[in-house]
């Protein structure tokens, strides 16, 4: 056996070893109801809370928008509707950046136990 080998099986040995103590990936369920277990749990209420309201917003907006006779109303509530969709995208980026934030969080703990295992690894040998 070659020294390529031994390397490829000892990573191999690793690698399960991490997997066994790590959690598997998450869904995209997971993924949104993730951050209502974090420290911004009551942020992440209202955002959602916010985020449905202006949804109601943006429909009755551009509703409201084709249904105008009037032009001086299609210019407001065609404004209103933009407005809305501006809020509505800007909600919904901080939701994702969110759940990006705790992706990130749980790929560096993983990053830190493969060194904390390398180091006692090292330590031993």
């Amino acid at each position: 056996m070659n020294i390529d080998e031994r390397i490829k099986q000892e990573l191999a040995k690793e690698r399960q070893t991490f997997d066994s103590q790590l959690p598997e990936e998450q869904g995209l369920f997971a993924l949104i109801a993730g951050p209502l277990k974090s420290r911004l749990r009551f942020w992440y209420i209202i955002v959602n809370i916010i985020t449905f309201i202006v949804t109601i917003i943006m429909f009755w907006t551009g509703y409201q928008f084709f249904v105008m006779e009037q032009e001086s109303g299609l210019v407001f509530w065609g404004i209103c509707f933009l407005l809305a969709v501006n809020c509505q995208i800007a909600l919904k980026q901080w939701i994702w950046m969110e759940m990006n934030r705790r992706s990130i969080l749980r790929e560096i703990k993983r990053v830190e136990l493969s060194i904390q295992e390398l180091a006692v690894r090292v330590k031993v040998s």
